[in-house]
């Protein structure tokens, strides 16, 4: 609120000061002046109606310079385009008046024109001369469009995890890999990207190593442009070279340090472009010349010169920008900005590595996730709508009954990852915003939330979220700009955050949890930093030393007793998974529960300690159970002895869309996320300004 304050603040003494130069009759490099304040109170303040009035008061100045006007109209007509529907007849007089008034100002007058095509045609359809949006499927949004527009690839999660393309022709699937593994994680396919001349795609790997990998369309096998391991816990392809010789890669270390390459495909060697330290990941898109490569710093757009090697700034923009895609004719950008407030897609001219102008609002809450560039100008793009919902189910601790159906613990929205509080009396959750993730912390016995911002840091939407022993605190994986991943505190009566210890989120967020007295932290260290199987670890919060639980291929969970002298132990052993019970300070781990086969269905989500320490609950499916409505299959309850015996099924079944059940400390309620998937691939068209055609 202060910051708005501030913007409406300025913008009345600027419009103070600007109806005093219309009194004394200032020439145009007054007005020049007054347009680039009315372009801060716009852009940097996010004050679109009292930009408006500015541009309406450098309009109606006497002596001011045709461009100066033109381009303060242009502006004005977009900021009503922001503002909505109710202000898009203002929008069109603005643009209207540019095109009738000032067509000797090229570039404001074919900008004008391109808008009221826009506003003419509304989202157009396929091949008109309109902006269109069109939504083209739904599905995995991992991968990009091939340039000529035939196919895009993906990440086949009804297949293992393979890589796979879509032919957008005939809606055909085709598999490029066959080694993926899902049940477990184990192995599957992630970030993709096809290759200019369409007959490659480079992807990223997770296996034992993190690898960096291309196949070849024509059935050949997979080969390994760079290997995992040695201090390498993530890479993972952004672009390729217009001659598909190149793959720009961005490599993630143990230390959380980020590298941007450039991979060469033909003999596998790597060359250092920039090392990015602690920061948020760039992205970047390459210039169709080669020349180039946009991405985003701290500051802003920033191009680097692949000829000189030198960087240069190219838009500054501090409101969380990402590039979207270099327009094949090779004279604007596409990015997303945050400056109105929403990720809102905008388009900047650019020659010889130089900004042309000021960048050009394109559409209002695009996103950031692209899929690349046709070679005709269309933009793929993907819309990520999955939406969660912390609910409440109350069951008989004996038989598992439910006594009390799923009912939603908050309306807040989107939310995830509940954990209650020890002595039973609060359920925290992570809400997701646009802006970002907030903990909330609700009280059962009033129904009070409490919000508790995390400020520049970045919680993952679903990482996990633990209770510390005392009720004093939560905790939460998160990665802070300029410092890394790391497990952070945050005090549920202060809002204070600290931090714990390092946490490298390597593969999304390691699972990890308390001993009972809050000093020990045991969490699941990957093999992709090191060594040859998953681990254990346990670290002193009060030393900082480490110490090896257990090793295996497999491992991805270690779990507390509520005693806490043992550890259940969750191992994937090539599509069977396997329940252990161990000591918490080390030792022999005694295999409790075998699962997989022809008749069994892995668990579903994580195993859990009955609150008495007596039992491991746990979810499983079975091949050829009944369906239900907008689920791929059911799940049972089912428990076991924690000292061994034949499993007993209860009696509550949850859908295939429901994360792991969280139990209270009586027993008697399971807190869940029951998750809606909604992801879709669109495309936008003819927004690109139109090419001046030479006298």
């Amino acid at each position: 609120m202060k910051t708005r304050h501030i913007g409406l603040i300025g913008a009345a003494l600027l419009a103070v000061f600007l109806t005093a130069l219309l009194a004394a009759g200032q020439k145009n490099d007054q007005a020049e002046l007054a347009l680039k304040a009315a372009i801060k109170t716009e852009i940097v303040d996010g004050n679109l109606k009292g930009a408006i009035e500015l541009y309406k008061k450098i309009a109606a100045l006497p002596g001011a310079g045709r461009a100066t006007v033109a381009t303060a109209l242009l502006r004005m007509g977009q900021c009503h385009e922001k503002l909505g529907d109710a202000d898009l007849r203002e929008a069109r007089k603005a643009y209207e008046q540019v095109v009738r008034e000032y067509a000797d100002q090229a570039g404001a007058a074919t900008e004008a024109r391109t808008r009221l095509a826009a506003l003419a045609g509304g989202t157009g359809a396929p091949g008109s001369p309109t902006l269109t949006v069109r939504r083209i499927l739904t599905g995995d949004v991992s991968g990009q469009v091939s340039p000529d527009g035939h196919f895009l690839s993906f990440t086949d999660w009804g297949a293992s995890g393979n890589l796979a393309i879509r032919d957008l022709t005939t809606g055909q699937n085709r598999r490029l890999t066959d080694e993926g593994s899902l049940i477990g994680s184990e192995e599957f396919a992630e970030e993709s990207v096809p290759s200019p001349d369409g007959r490659s795609v480079a992807y990223a790997w997770f296996g034992a190593k993190y690898e960096l990998r291309v196949v070849g369309l024509d059935g050949s096998k997979p080969r390994v442009l760079r290997a995992g391991g040695d201090g390498v816990v993530r890479q993972f392809p952004l672009a390729w070279s217009p001659d598909s010789r190149h793959v720009l890669a961005e490599v993630v270390k143990a230390d959380g340090t980020r590298d941007m390459m450039l991979v060469a495909v033909a003999d596998n060697s790597a060359k250092l472009l920039k090392a990015m330290g602690k920061e948020p990941s760039p992205g970047g898109v390459f210039s169709p010349d080669g020349r180039y490569i946009a991405w985003v710093t701290k500051e802003g757009l920033s191009l680097f010169d692949l000829q000189t090697g030198s960087e240069s700034p190219l838009v500054p923009d501090r409101t969380n920008p990402c590039v979207l895609g270099w327009a094949p004719d090779g004279r604007h950008i596409l990015f997303s900005s945050e400056r109105s407030g929403s990720a809102d897609a905008w388009l900047v001219a650019v020659a010889g590595g130089k900004v042309q102008g000021e960048p050009m609002f394109v559409k209002k809450d695009l996103g950031r996730h692209p899929m690349g560039f046709t070679s005709t100008g269309a933009f793929y793009y993907a819309v990520n709508n999955v939406v969660g919902d912390v609910k409440i189910v109350e069951i008989d601790p004996v038989s598992g009954n439910v006594v009390s159906p799923l009912q939603s613990a908050s309306r807040r929205g989107n939310t995830w990852s509940p954990d209650w509080s020890p002595d039973g009396r609060f359920l925290a959750y992570i809400l997701a915003r646009e802006s970002g993730r907030t903990v909330i912390v609700r009280s059962l016995e009033t129904g009070e939330e409490r919000e508790f911002e995390v400020g520049e840091r970045t919680i993952g939407i679903g990482a996990s979220l633990h209770w510390l022993p005392d009720g004093k605190a939560v905790a939460v994986p998160a990665f802070e700009p300029g410092k890394g991943d790391s497990l952070v505190r945050i005090d549920v009566q202060t809002g204070r955050i600290t931090t714990l210890m390092p946490f490298k989120t390597e593969y999304g967020f390691p699972r990890f949890d308390f001993s009972p007295d809050g000093n020990t932290v045991f969490y699941v260290k990957l093999a992709i930093s090191g060594g040859n199987a998953n681990r254990v670890v346990a670290r002193d919060l009060i030393s900082g030393q480490e110490v090896d639980i257990i090793e295996k291929p497999g491992l991805n969970r270690g779990i507390v007793s509520p005693d806490g002298r043992r550890l259940l132990i969750g191992v994937n052993e090539k599509g069977t998974q396997i329940l252990f019970v161990m000591p918490a300070a080390g030792g022999e781990a005694r295999e409790l529960l075998r699962l997989g086969g022809e008749k069994e269905v892995p668990f579903w989500g994580a195993p859990w300690w009955t609150p008495d320490g007596r039992y491991i609950a746990f979810l499983k499916g079975a091949k050829g159970e009944a369906q239900i409505p907008n689920r791929d299959r059911i799940w049972q309850l089912w428990r076991i002895a924690a000292e061994g015996g034949e499993p007993q099924r209860l009696g509550l079944t949850v859908g295939r869309q429901m994360g792991g059940l969280r139990p209270h400390p009586d027993g008697r309620r399971l807190a869940t996320t029951d998750f809606e998937a909604n992801l879709e691939v669109w495309v936008m068209e003819n927004f690109l300004p139109t090419p001046k055609i030479a006298k």
